[in-house]
């Protein structure tokens, strides 16, 4: 199909992203991909993948997921939004006036009103509305109910092949404004006719000055065709009840052209037919001389993102619980990572703590011998030192002993401890005498201190006082060395 959208070029895309359209088309998904760039629309691939023959296949989702697998190939969906269409023939499109105000006042309305609009359940249908002209005291709407089964099977098997719709739209309101935008159609007052007809069903959409004032489906039937009189006399009694009714709807316009539309190949002649027999003004457009529902959609998608959208929203909370879900496992793998690096860095920084560590050790271990020999160096040579040093002798403490000692004081014992003590044991006439003698041995050089022992007074003995003395020698005390520090 060739698309007669107005444009300067056609490119393929890079960069931000930008609209598919996947239409459902009557045998293949045809696809089209377009984005604003500098203010133009600017259409990108045209390509389709045929459904396969229904003797293999005969369901028709089961056909659909076959060839939108094909469409892998072909679209890459971190690059685009997708949007797609249900029929004409499976939505309920009628325009109503209520009263101007906000749209979230109209959505109440119409959530008041929507059983009227439909014999099904509300539970089992997804509606949703636009403007299309407001006045100071009304508001134009076009409203668009369809089974939410039909809209489903759709997005199921888009979403399956991981193509999540974000818009689901009505092909024909598509065509029909892409065919608007092209100057295909006449925005005068009258009351014009857009009629787009498929194998199974033509939908009509009544217009003026561009708004739509009635919209209506003519189901043909399965494999129907138009090519008997009697069914080009059906449908064309259609059209005309359907002008009488807008018509009496508004009675101060009168009837307009009406456009013939039709993609399939099958129906042109039939189509043109159709055109020619017309008592008034008429058109007929065929595929390759006007733009594709692909192309309607997508450039539709780009243009003007406040159009109805039937999308149910279970498919909404569907997508925010996995992104949710994707968040908080990215966040997992993030902490984890994170975690992992600082364990990484942590047991790194412990292997060269620990490296460190063993090489003290190493030198501590290398060093300790000669540590111990010099200290045992240091031993021996202070007990040399002492052995050299005479003043501390036996003889000299003895020598120093009888200088101090008085006349009438006679030593009876001398026990010496080399560089420790010297036990005194002595008599004297009187225990004044023996003090005497004590207070001489605490202002000698020799002793750092003077213990006085026993001192008793012996009758059988004349009348002597006994006594002893443990002097220890300055020699006992510990000699300063250096201070040695290990680090």
């Amino acid at each position: 199909m060739i698309s007669l959208l107005k444009q300067k070029k056609i490119t393929q895309f890079h960069g931000h992203r930008g609209w598919a359209a996947i239409f459902f088309g009557e045998s293949s998904l045809d696809l089209t991909t377009a984005r604003s760039t500098g203010g133009d629309i600017v259409v990108g691939d045209q390509s389709s993948a045929a459904f396969p023959p229904a003797e293999g296949t005969p369901d028709a989702k089961s056909r659909w997921q076959t060839a939108v697998q094909d469409l892998r190939q072909k679209l890459n969906p971190h690059e685009h939004r997708i949007v797609t269409a249900i029929r004409g023939e499976d939505a309920l499109c009628q325009t109503l006036r209520l009263p101007t105000t906000q749209v979230e006042e109209l959505r109440q309305m119409l959530d008041l009103q929507i059983d009227n609009f439909t014999p099904l359940p509300v539970e089992e249908v997804v509606y949703s509305f636009e403007p299309l002209e407001i006045t100071n005291n009304e508001t134009l709407v076009l409203v668009a109910v369809a089974p939410k089964a039909v809209i489903n099977q759709r997005v199921e098997v888009l979403e399956t092949a991981g193509f999540p719709p974000e818009v689901v739209a009505v092909d024909v309101l598509a065509v029909f404004r892409s065919f608007l935008r092209n100057e295909l159609l006449p925005l005068d007052e009258n009351l014009n006719t857009f009629v787009q007809i498929g194998s199974t069903a033509a939908n009509i959409i009544v217009h003026t000055h561009g708004v739509p004032v009635a919209i209506r489906s003519v189901v043909l039937g399965e494999g129907a065709s138009l090519g008997s009189v009697e069914s080009l006399a059906a449908l064309r009694e259609e059209l005309q009840r359907t002008l009488v009714a807008a018509e009496a709807d508004q009675p101060d316009r009168e009837a307009g052209r009406v456009t013939l539309a039709t993609w399939n190949e099958n129906l042109r002649a039939d189509v043109e037919e159709l055109a020619r027999g017309w008592s008034g003004q008429a058109q007929c457009y065929t595929n390759g001389s006007m733009p594709s529902p692909a192309a309607s959609l997508c450039v539709e998608a780009v243009s003007d993102a406040r159009r109805l959208n039937l999308l149910p929203d279970e498919w909404r909370q569907r997508r925010q619980r996995a992104q949710r879900r994707r968040r908080l496992a990215s966040g997992g793998i993030v902490l984890s990572v994170i975690y992992l690096l600082g364990l990484a860095v942590f047991l790194s920084l412990m292997g060269v703590q620990q490296s460190r560590l063993n090489r003290v050790k190493a030198e501590i271990a290398q060093n300790q011998k000669a540590f111990n020999d010099t200290r045992e160096l240091q031993r021996l040579l202070l007990t040399m030192q002492k052995q050299l040093d005479t003043e501390y002798s036996a003889l000299e403490v003895l020598r120093e002993v009888s200088v101090v000692m008085p006349e009438n004081v006679k030593l009876n014992g001398f026990t010496f401890k080399k560089d420790q003590t010297v036990t005194l044991k002595a008599q004297a006439e009187s225990a004044a005498i023996a003090n005497d003698f004590i207070s001489e041995l605490e202002r000698c050089r020799l002793f750092s201190r003077i213990a006085p022992g026993q001192m008793r007074t012996d009758p059988g003995a004349g009348g002597l006082t006994k006594f002893d003395v443990v002097c220890t020698l300055k020699s006992a005390a510990p000699v300063p060395v250096g201070k040695t520090i290990w680090r």
